[in-house]
């Protein structure tokens, strides 16, 4: 059964544009996002684009009650685009359903990005359209979403990787089966 008042109540809430436009420039304000990029530096490249993704989760969570559960999945991979191979991360909000918790609901952007050099991890690498606009609409959704309850599960995902060779995507699946 599908609740109609949660739905409209979601419905209700606005998106923010201002909010949308603050979170594509804080991501592309981390210069580069490529995959291959640094995972440790605190400010710039595609590890600190996730640790401060996984924040505004928990941001949202906190602010739900504990609704999200913020968790950080990751594998490694080889291939052409990452010949010595790279440790990819997906960064998850998963908001549990009430009644029907089995049947799960995706939201996902990638969080990753490139120069036209697929191979150039340095370069800055904006990605303002290609993603960081679908990593707003992602964490957009779980703000607004997150004050609600719903029968099904719903996962907010931000993928890294998929400039790469869609690991990411492969690792969320690879995931969700692994769960059930």
């Amino acid at each position: 059964m599908f609740d109609f008042i949660a739905l409209a109540a979601a419905a209700a809430a606005q998106p923010d544009p201002a909010q949308l436009r603050a979170t594509i420039e804080k991501l592309v304000g981390f210069g580069t996002r490529h995959t291959l990029s640094s995972a440790t530096d605190p400010k710039r490249g595609i590890g600190a684009a996730r640790r401060w993704t996984a924040g505004r989760f928990a941001q949202f969570g906190k602010a739900c009650g504990g609704c999200l559960q913020v968790e950080t999945v990751g594998d490694l991979f080889t291939g052409p685009r990452a010949p010595n191979g790279v440790r990819v991360e997906d960064v998850l909000a998963i908001q549990r359903g009430t009644s029907d918790p089995e049947r799960v609901i995706i939201v996902q952007g990638h969080i990753d990005s490139r120069v036209s050099d697929v191979m150039d991890a340095t370069s800055d690498a904006p990605g303002a359209n290609d993603d960081a606009s679908g990593v707003a609409l992602v964490m957009e959704a779980a703000r607004i979403l997150s004050k609600e309850r719903f029968p099904a599960t719903i996962i907010y995902a931000a993928l890294s990787g998929e400039e790469q060779g869609l690991w990411g995507g492969q690792l969320l699946a690879r995931t969700a089966k692994q769960r059930g």
